[in-house]
């Protein structure tokens, strides 16, 4: 029963104008990587009950009152983002300053609070540089898939007859409520009338099974901008308080394509062709305590509140196509493919907020493990449209409760430890798994909702960093960090979602390419305290 209902809700939601935003838009800007300073990312990102660090800072912000002097440090990240689908290997490189903050340390000579400290912190908490190419036979077809779409708009009254796609003047506009997908296969012939001219029928490709090939080029971040201040009282319980201030630049290229072959010949294909690009900022709060009941034990706590976005996004598509081979003799072909013009949509992101429980053991001047555990309810993920918006202020309800639905609870698991072989040099070593935010109904069914005629997307995989590093201090002032950590993660990537009949009948099989992705990541930190 269970089934049933989500593939009906589904099925509804594929029956409204898709130009605005889907649960994989809020997803994108939702999830966070593991960022920070060097000596944080050698130890696996656990440093909530720790403290003393920019990371640990951002982390939990009452990290800032484990200081007893100022200091200012920067990170220089070099990475090398890979993904493997079947054989072919596709990476790119890029080389940022991903970490620079400071902490201003001013002591007040008061034996229960003896000080308060103020910082700042940038940290590139997301990068979404990564290219992915993959290649293989289709078992559904794009055709098949757009077939369903139209059926679907047509039974629920979206669209009312098949001349409602026809060629607009001056490319498609998606605010005419006609779903972008028909509109770009009815004008590139994908549909086209049948015999009589009163219907659409689907391209038919006489059961040639094509090859697909997905590339997507995507590029971008979310950079956070903490504010934080803090306090101890009696040296025993930290509290400190952050305003947060992220930004967000997000870009992607995206070409799906299948050719159709009998043998050697090839007798035609098309290509899905998509662009789009966000940009906006967003705004949060940060609380967190950490409490020291003994010299040797830290217990930390933080809560980090949603992050309330405004964003602002431009896109376009493109249908090309070569299809002359498979197309009946009534049909007056015209070459050319079909496009639309470029448009803008604004549109406000809640994203969910998140708890920190870490717990830390400092042993003497020698030996440091630590431990965080995060929980972010993914379900919580909210769209709006902006607050000055006319138009219905339900538009994205639909949405909303397709996240609700499709995500869940995921958990974030850190663990590091340092020791100091010298009181100049330090090794570090640290492990961090990232739990998928997917309901179980997701991963099964592979009928993500998505948005417009973006149709290609991951669902992703758990996420395992494994993280080393060292460190040396020169002198009691400057300090240097390094560290290398390495990134794994296995997605499903599909070319569009499987399409579900109302009756939970499987329509159109995306079969889903699996896309291998790994990173390494080389830091370095040079710091200063004063």
């Amino acid at each position: 029963m269970k089934k049933i209902t989500y593939i009906l809700f589904s099925f509804f939601m594929l029956t409204v104008p898709l130009f605005s935003q889907s649960e994989i838009d809020a997803l994108r800007f939702s999830r966070e990587d593991l960022y920070g300073t060097a000596r944080a990312m050698s130890m696996g990102g656990a440093f909530g009950a720790l403290g003393g660090d920019l990371t640990g800072v951002s982390i939990n912000p009452a990290g800032i009152a484990v200081y007893r002097s100022s200091e200012v440090a920067g990170t220089m990240n070099w990475m090398k983002e890979g993904s493997v689908v079947g054989d072919i290997k596709s990476n790119k490189t890029s080389f940022n300053l991903d970490n620079i903050g400071f902490v201003g340390y001013f002591p007040l000579r008061n034996d229960v609070m003896p000080l308060i400290n103020f910082g700042f912190t940038y940290n590139r908490s997301k990068s979404f540089d990564k290219n992915v190419l993959g290649v293989g036979d289709s078992q559904g077809t794009l055709v098949d898939y757009i077939y369903n779409d139209y059926q679907a708009n047509l039974s629920s009254g979206n669209i009312k007859s098949p001349d409602d796609l026809v060629w607009i003047k001056d490319k498609y506009d998606p605010f005419l409520s006609q779903p972008w997908l028909p509109v770009l296969g009815r004008n590139a012939f994908l549909l086209h009338p049948d015999q009589s001219g009163t219907n659409l029928v689907p391209l038919d490709t006489r059961g040639d099974i094509p090859v697909g090939q997905i590339e997507t080029y995507e590029r971008g971040y979310i950079d956070n901008y903490d504010f934080t201040v803090g306090t101890t009282l009696n040296n025993v319980l930290n509290l400190g308080v952050s305003l947060s201030v992220k930004n967000v630049y997000y870009s992607l290229v995206s070409h799906y394509l299948e050719d159709f072959y009998d043998g050697d010949v090839h007798n035609g294909g098309y290509t899905l062709n998509n662009e789009m690009t966000v940009k906006g900022a967003g705004v949060g709060a940060k609380i967190g305590a950490i409490y020291r009941p003994v010299n040797s034990l830290r217990i930390g706590l933080a809560w980090h509140t949603p992050t309330w976005y405004a964003l602002s996004e431009t896109y376009g598509a493109e249908m090309e196509e070569d299809i002359k081979y498979y197309l009946p003799s009534h049909v007056d072909y015209e070459e050319g493919g079909f496009g639309s013009a470029v448009f803008q949509n604004d549109y406000d992101l809640k994203t969910p907020g998140k708890i920190v429980a870490s717990v830390a053991t400092v042993l003497g001047s020698s030996f440091i493990a630590s431990l965080d555990y995060e929980l972010v309810d993914y379900s919580k993920m909210k769209l709006r449209l902006p607050s000055n918006s006319l138009d219905d202020p339900t538009w994205y309800d639909g949405h909303n409760d397709i996240i609700s639905q499709d995500h869940k609870l995921a958990s974030t698991v850190k663990v590091g430890m340092e020791y100091r072989f010298t009181p100049q040099f330090s090794g570090r070593l640290g492990y961090a798994w990232m739990q998928n935010p997917y309901h179980a109904d997701l991963v099964e069914f592979g009928n993500a909702v998505v948005a417009g005629s973006s149709t290609i997307h991951r669902i992703e995989g758990d996420t395992h960093y494994y993280t080393g590093g060292l460190g040396y201090r020169f002198n009691r002032n400057f300090y240097l960090d390094m560290a290398i950590v390495y990134k794994t993660q296995k997605d499903d990537l599909y070319p569009f979602p499987n399409f579900y009949s109302s009756n939970g009948t499987l329509e159109v099989d995306a079969a889903p390419f699996s896309l291998k992705n790994n990173s390494v990541r080389g830091l370095l930190t040079l710091g200063y305290r004063f």
